[in-house]
């Protein structure tokens, strides 16, 4: 009955079960004890009054363990509710024919019928169920056909021949009625947990694209493509700078035209007030010295940098016609399997090339993935903006331990201030999936201190809670992307696109799933994980 996609639903139930049994086991042991005391005043024939003393004794002891077993979900399950069923069904047979199978014993039965009737466990719970009707049938008929001796507290000695057929046919017909009973309470029951659950993952889930939408809001309102800008007719280098593509805080970046090949390219400035803060200029220039290292498809392309008559950095790169993610994901909610292992085999071919080269990106996220949208053939993912790359071999990373990134996407190391290298991207590559995947930001909060809480100390919410048809292996796949700690991901960007697609396919290695689910288990999707700020893997300033 339940799905992978109901397993928070699932899960509450269970909890619910574990509660009813609690309280049953109490009842039943309380019941048990009384009995006990009134035994000694209505012995009839010692063989049997032993028989059922022993029952009892039986029942209310299993009955206290699972009472205080079941105080704690995650100790009572299906074994514990199998031989809580096999003892109930054994004893009650005992209490019926101890009691008269004419008598209101039946009554009890029913109460057991109903608390397992309503079990996670569907199958155990009718066939039990249907096993005390057939033995109340049986002893029944037994006793009635002379058969069997009546020796119960009250027998069926005096009542009509017909009257016996009746009650031979209804007292079961009532057990199964209560079975049919439970069971379509605990189907509405979990059709509304179900429905519940729904309700609030779109809530979640509204709310946490909100909270992403919030913190680009400002750069969203500072973009002004198609219109014209200060630099707008100048010419820069051999580049004629044409209209705006867009504006940021810091920069613009204008469409240009080179005055003698013709070729179209994008150039980048900085604002005049950003000139004169030092760092943004130095990242501005690493960006070109990052581009400038590196070949590949997936890496947007550099022609050249320089500066303008006014001393303006200026740096010119191709010109994308296309969409980020970030722009994707706004009107679609979260791509398709297909299309992710797609993106994510393109953007670990451009990073590697980057990891080859010495370079870290450390700020992979939506804004900076970029799908062209040529007029033939297939479109491109490109990896964009390596402003705060870390360079091998180029001494200062730009932060002197200071954080830098986009806080819902950077690697823990990153967002506590410790040093960074290609696994970094590997943790910021897998939050990115996650997003496109679920439709959900892996780390969200009410600002930028309460996501890089999170980032460091808690996993996201299990993604097929928010996208149930993702294979479960597509499940393990990000849970190593997205440890906490550098040593438990993929080493590569590589390795972690080539298990994406594996999983989809489901061709994840027994090594790999073994390693996944040994991480789920340590620190379970949607809780909290304490993170060791003295990483005992050696993380170096730069290691390639």
């Amino acid at each position: 009955m339940e799905d992978r996609g109901s397993a928070s639903a699932f899960r509450a139930l269970h909890e619910e079960e574990a509660a009813r049994a609690a309280g049953f086991g109490r009842t039943l042991a309380i019941l048990c004890a009384v009995g006990l005391g009134f035994i000694p005043f209505l012995s009839r024939v010692r063989w049997l009054t032993t028989l059922m003393a022993s029952g009892l004794v039986l029942l209310g002891i299993v009955s206290t363990w699972v009472s205080l077993r079941a105080r704690n979900p995650a100790r009572y399950d299906k074994s514990v509710f199998r031989f809580f069923g096999v003892i109930a069904v054994c004893v009650s047979v005992i209490v019926t024919y101890y009691s008269g199978v004419f008598s209101t014993s039946a009554v009890v039965v029913t109460l057991g019928i109903s608390f397992f009737g309503l079990g996670d466990d569907k199958r155990f719970a009718v066939v039990a169920c249907c096993v005390a009707a057939v033995a109340y049938a049986l002893v029944a008929s037994l006793i009635s056909l002379g058969v069997v001796p009546d020796l119960g507290l009250f027998t069926a000695e005096g009542i009509p021949a017909a009257s016996r057929i009746f009650v031979i046919f209804i007292v079961p017909a009532v057990f199964i009625l209560t079975l049919w009973q439970a069971r379509l309470s605990r189907r509405a029951t979990y059709d509304a947990v179900v429905r519940l659950d729904e309700a609030l993952r779109l809530a979640y889930q509204r709310e946490a694209q909100l909270a992403e939408a919030n913190q680009n809001l400002d750069r969203a309102l500072q973009i002004g493509a198609g219109q014209q800008g200060r630099y707008t007719g100048a010419l820069v280098g051999q580049w004629v700078l044409g209209d705006l593509v867009g504006r940021g805080a810091f920069g613009e970046v204008y469409a240009a035209e080179n005055g003698e090949t013709g070729t179209r390219a994008a150039v980048k400035l900085l604002h005049p007030h950003a000139r004169a803060e030092e760092e943004l200029v130095r990242r501005f220039l690493r960006e070109a010295e990052a581009l400038a290292r590196i070949e590949s498809p997936n890496i947007v392309g550099i022609y050249g940098a320089g500066e303008t008559a006014d001393h303006a950095p200026y740096l010119a790169m191709d010109l994308l016609e296309g969409h980020t993610l970030d722009w994707h994901l706004r009107r679609r909610g979260r791509l398709e399997v297909r299309e992710v292992v797609s993106m994510v085999g393109q953007i670990a071919a451009g990073l590697h090339a980057a990891h080859e080269a010495g370079i870290v990106h450390r700020d992979i996220k939506p804004q900076n993935l970029f799908l062209t949208e040529p007029k033939d053939g297939a479109g491109v993912w490109k990896l964009l903006d390596f402003g705060v790359a870390k360079l091998g071999g180029s001494g200062d990373t730009l932060t002197e331990g200071a954080i830098v990134g986009t806080p819902g996407y950077m690697a823990p190391e990153q967002a506590s201030g410790h040093a960074t290298d290609r696994r970094s991207d590997v943790f910021s590559l897998a939050a990115v999936t996650y997003r496109a995947a679920t439709g959900n930001p892996p780390f969200a909060g009410s600002g930028t201190p309460q996501v890089l809480l999170n980032v460091v100390v808690r996993t996201p919410v299990r993604p097929a809670q928010l996208a149930p048809e993702l294979p479960a292996d597509v499940e393990r796949v990000l849970a190593i992307g997205l440890a906490k700690e550098p040593r438990d991901r993929f080493a590569t960007v590589e390795a972690f696109a080539l298990a994406l697609s594996a999983a989809v396919r489901g061709e994840l290695t027994g090594a790999e799933r073994r390693r996944a689910d040994a991480l789920i288990e340590a620190n379970p999707w949607g809780t909290a994980t304490p993170y060791h700020e003295a990483m005992d893997d050696g993380v170096q300033t730069a290691r390639f």
